[in-house]
């Protein structure tokens, strides 16, 4: 047998055994954040996401040929936006949904219960893995999650890795902070609105070690008086990108003048997708709100 045939054979046997010794990894059985069991019998290929983390997620673990349809909303990579779009998040495009026939769902806990329980009715066999993140830690968590039920886990354990490594050097470059700033982030003008500490905001605020002048019992985004403003007087003022708010508006603002984050002109944006999305770019958040608060330590 010429030996170029037999090179060829050698592939073939290998790539059958790789295919034949991943697919004995399945089927497995998983508890979704909401406790429930999903027994995946074989790795998805038509998979739906019903949220930007999601998708980002997805596209983070190499997963996006497996992607048949995303949000309106999933917006990155750029590559996301190319994919069939079914809606949005609270009023998603069931026809379409059930047209792509997937054999995965990916979706969020807040997602509206009456088209979650349509969703099943329509899609008996299909999987709907629900995600409910609180804190950084379960964002990381959910990553691995993915990653073993799309038979990625791999790909997932390299993400989920370069993240904890970047939250350690954060942890240790924090330790050289001396005062502890305190904080204000405006999501919303007219009212100003902000975020609570039980949000994933306050999470990575409290991570970077910065003082949110939110208190605990304030609901999750609170609505924020000139006057709360001036009695927290934060040290810092940090404006979410889609917040309608200028950071002119700020340092011109006759009361918020008052403050020490006017005065020292320490008023800054941030997109906000890189602090609110719970997916694999919440660690750019937390680096970014770092080096805004603390210029003076280099990451």
């Amino acid at each position: 047998m010429p030996k170029k045939e037999l090179k060829n054979i050698y592939i073939l046997v290998f790539v059958l055994l790789f295919i034949i010794s991943f697919s004995f990894a399945f089927p497995i059985t998983v508890k979704d954040d909401m406790g429930r069991s999903i027994t995946i019998n074989t790795p998805p290929t038509r998979i739906i996401s019903l949220a930007p983390s999601a998708t980002e997620i997805l596209f983070a673990i190499n997963a996006q040929e497996k992607i048949v349809g995303v949000t309106d909303y999933c917006n990155f990579p750029k590559e996301a936006q190319r994919k069939e779009k079914v809606g949005g998040f609270s009023n998603p495009n069931i026809e379409k949904i059930i047209s792509l026939n997937p054999d995965l769902i990916i979706l969020y806990e807040s997602f509206p219960k009456e088209i979650f329980n349509q969703l099943e009715k329509s899609l008996p066999q299909t999987n709907f893995l629900v995600l409910d993140p609180k804190n950084f830690e379960d964002v990381l968590e959910n990553i691995l999650l993915v990653g073993k039920v799309i038979g990625k886990e791999k790909e997932a354990r390299a993400v989920h890795n370069d993240m904890l490594r970047r939250w350690g050097n954060i942890q240790k470059k924090a330790l050289q902070v001396k005062k502890l700033p305190k904080v204000l982030f405006l999501l919303w003008n007219d009212p100003f609105t902000s975020a609570s500490p039980n949000t994933f905001l306050g999470d990575l605020l409290r991570k970077v070690r910065a003082k949110n002048i939110v208190e605990k019992n304030e609901p999750e985004y609170p609505v924020l008086s000139v006057e709360y403003i001036l009695e927290k007087n934060p040290d810092v003022i940090l404006i979410g990108e889609t917040s309608g708010i200028s950071k002119e508006s700020i340092l011109n603002h006759p009361m918020l003048k008052q403050t020490n984050a006017v005065k020292n002109k320490m008023v800054y944006t941030i997109n906000d997708d890189l602090v609110f999305r719970p997916g694999p770019r919440l660690i750019e958040g937390m680096e970014r709100l770092f080096e805004l608060l603390y210029p003076e330590i280099p990451l």
